[in-house]
């Protein structure tokens, strides 16, 4: 099964926010992502989501200074309780906008802290929010970045990712699986999304290099929507790219899908 969601907050830029909903919805799409909520008020967004006739499939954990190219919150060591307090502001807003899962949001070790430190700050982080999280409705999910483009990042590694979900986090802890970070990682995707299946609780898109939409870049993109469309996988599948041109221009992709013979 595959099901279609786009981010608007990469995507549809040339618009205010309350209006890429809409906008999505006139593309096609039944569901969008929000990475960034603190561009608008929780109730607009809530509103404009309602009026465009979308559901919210994902939205992100605050990220501090992560996206200005700062360590972030996740797994920072002495960052813990502002975590919290973006934790607890994003699962208020994930129920307001219906939407159940939530990234626990990527960071960065910092000059002179170890790593170890930052992986033990993430973990405590992580099953801190978890009852939370499950209280709520929400189901928590973390995702390897790649490595090229985030060398300090603390999770890269799908293996150590998965190990975490089965470790300390005992499969409560859902996988979101990025195609564009997984294929920058010379991860070999068909195999990883066949072993790694059962974890995977939201995919993501964009061709590579470039983060741009479908058919920019190397990636197969018809095998790997095939690959999809053909598994038992009932969740959201994410256009998560940085448009070439105004969004509603760089949809070929999903029309040569919608036109693939049944």
């Amino acid at each position: 099964m595959l099901r279609f969601s786009t981010s608007v907050s990469l995507m549809f830029r040339e618009l205010p926010l309350a209006e890429r909903f809409a906008a999505a919805a006139r593309a096609g799409f039944q569901a969008v992502e929000i990475q960034v909520l603190m561009e608008g008020r929780p109730a607009d967004i809530a509103a404009a989501a309602h009026d465009a006739g979308v559901s919210v499939a994902l939205v992100n954990v605050g990220m501090g200074d992560f996206l200005g190219g700062g360590a972030g919150l996740s797994g920072v060591p002495g960052r813990e309780q502002v975590f919290q307090e973006e934790l607890l502001q994003t699962l208020e807003t994930a129920s307001l906008l219906g939407c159940t899962q939530v990234h626990i949001g990527p960071s960065r070790i910092p000059e002179g802290v170890a790593r170890q430190a930052c992986l033990d700050r993430y973990i405590a982080n992580v099953q801190m929010a978890l009852p939370l999280a499950e209280q709520a409705g929400i189901r928590l999910l973390l995702e390897p970045l790649n490595r090229v483009e985030g060398p300090s990042v603390l999770l890269t590694d799908l293996e150590e990712a998965v190990a975490l979900i089965e470790g300390p986090f005992a499969g409560r802890v859902g996988l979101q699986f990025d195609l564009y970070h997984m294929v920058l990682n010379q991860v070999d995707v068909p195999a990883a999304f066949r072993h790694h299946f059962h974890h995977i609780a939201h995919i993501q898109f964009a061709d590579a290099p470039g983060r741009r939409q479908p058919g920019t870049g190397s990636i197969d993109f018809p095998g790997l929507f095939g690959m999809i469309a053909d598994s038992p996988y009932a969740g959201w599948t994410g256009a998560e790219y940085f448009p070439a041109q105004p969004t509603a221009d760089t949809f070929a992709w999903l029309e040569s899908w919608h036109g693939r013979p049944a």
